[in-house]
């Protein structure tokens, strides 16, 4: 069984329920494919958001993170898919590849993705540890 094909997630279409949602059907790995909800935001100027099915947020950054190193590379590519569908802009052929539209700006090249693997490496072997960032106002809590 060849690796890839099971981290590779298929978007198969994306229809508008009458409700307002999202319906995304999906083929991750080898399975057939399934349906799930999804919302796009970008009311305001500058700021957009989307909600996925909570299977398929966690899904694809999983996926993601063992494919790339970087757990957010489908999550905005899903996003930049669901905005394009919600200005009626026009969308790739479906079904298409995730990790393969141009809607997947952060893809990293060899040397980001071998960077992204080594520093995963370095976690695991406990030698890696950065700080969280944590603002400043939150520190103190009174």
């Amino acid at each position: 069984m060849d690796v890839l094909s099971t981290m590779k997630v298929m978007l198969h279409g994306i229809e508008r329920r009458a409700d307002g949602l999202m319906c995304l059907t999906v083929a991750i790995g080898n399975e057939s494919p399934r349906s799930y909800l999804a919302s796009f935001d970008g009311s305001h100027d500058g700021c957009e958001s989307s909600e996925t099915d909570e299977e398929l947020f966690f899904a694809l950054s999983d996926l993601a993170f063992k494919r790339f190193g970087n757990c957010v590379v489908y999550q905005m590519e899903v996003m930049g898919i669901l905005g394009a569908f919600d200005r009626g802009e026009q969308l790739p052929e479906m079904p298409v590849q995730l990790g393969t539209t141009s809607f997947c700006t952060l893809r990293p090249n060899l040397l980001r993705l071998a960077w992204n693997k080594f520093k995963v490496l370095l976690w695991r072997m406990g030698i890696y540890r950065p700080k969280s960032w944590i603002h400043p106002d939150y520190r103190n809590v009174e």
